[in-house]
């Protein structure tokens, strides 16, 4: 799930770098709405033969199995508003997030800024976060750990700068 970009927003100075990530959304509402009804055609369909046949019993799971299904599409569809916005303007680092039902905001001067990133082996099960005066803020968490490496390396610079 990535999706990222670089880019200037309002009240943004015009050298300011923002970074800005949300959950890659591969399917618009009409499609998760084709995919589902199709998925649910065909299983009630095959079901429905079989219970034709005498084997009435898959009824209920087949019913069970759309259900799981209706339940998995709501919840990707209750996180399409999640996203992480970094941005480093002047002394100022600000990071805003939402991600599920919780958000948030957070300031720190550029001075104190520090990256951190931890893998578990190399280059692989990364995580990365900044961190200022003892508190550590995740970063890059819709990123692949390629793309939390590279950005990693982009904060070090931009930081130092």
């Amino acid at each position: 799930m990535e999706q990222a970009n670089t880019d200037d927003c309002e009240g943004v100075s015009a050298g300011a770098f923002v970074f800005h990530s949300r959950p890659n959304q591969s399917l618009t509402h009409r499609q998760q709405r084709i995919v589902f009804g199709s998925l649910a055609a065909v299983c009630f369909a095959t079901a429905g033969g079989f219970a034709l046949l005498g084997y009435w019993p898959i009824l209920p799971f087949a019913g069970l199995e759309i259900g799981v299904l209706a339940w998995a599409l709501g919840a990707l569809r209750s996180r399409e508003e999640d996203y992480e916005k970094l941005t480093i303007d002047g002394d100022v680092v600000v990071l805003e997030w939402q991600s599920d039902t919780h958000g948030g905001r957070r300031e720190m001067n550029r001075q104190w800024a520090r990256v951190v990133c931890d893998c578990r082996t190399p280059g692989r099960n990364c995580r990365l976060s900044l961190s200022s005066h003892g508190r550590e803020t995740r970063v890059g968490q819709y990123l692949s750990d390629e793309a939390r490496l590279e950005l990693a390396a982009t904060l070090r610079r931009k930081l130092q700068a």
